[in-house]
């Protein structure tokens, strides 16, 4: 099984679904703590439209989102990332509740693809989360579209 992950950053709504068409996506899941945006189209409504539109399935799984009181502290990505990591240590059943959501949408047959802002996704907590997804089990890859290098 593949999870993909997809930052909109520096993307028009266009080229974002575009990206998700070619890796076959049928399923967005928004891992963003509170799913606003500057960018109107990836407000959580007009996002959920433009993917019924594109033939996506869009769920918010704000849940497993970064919270506010860990990104508004002064620090590095680094430093950011390790308080999102600490967070899921404190909180495994974050973790849990992810993994019972992508298995369930693979016996549904779906693909599914995370999505955040940062278009690098080493500056992303979804690379944080699609790691603990993964753990050690074996038959499961992370792959993230959109990335400059590929």
């Amino acid at each position: 099984m593949v999870l993909y992950t997809l930052g909109y950053e520096k993307r028009t709504i266009e080229e974002f679904i575009e990206i998700l068409h070619r890796a076959k996506v049928d399923t967005l899941i928004d891992v963003r703590d509170v799913p606003w945006s500057h960018k109107r189209d990836f407000a959580k409504s007009k996002l959920d439209e433009h993917m019924g539109r594109a033939g996506i399935r869009y769920v918010h799984a704000g849940f497993a989102g970064n919270p506010k009181r860990l990104r508004v502290k002064d620090g590095t990505s680094e430093e950011l990332l390790s308080r999102y990591k600490l967070h899921l240590d404190e909180h495994p059943e974050i973790v849990k509740q992810f993994r019972e959501l992508v298995a369930h949408l693979d016996e549904e047959g779906r693909r599914a693809c995370i999505m955040c802002f940062e278009r690098d996704p080493r500056d992303c907590h979804r690379s944080v989360l699609a790691a603990r997804w993964k753990g050690r089990r074996g038959g499961l890859e992370v792959e993230n579209l959109g990335t400059d290098a590929g």
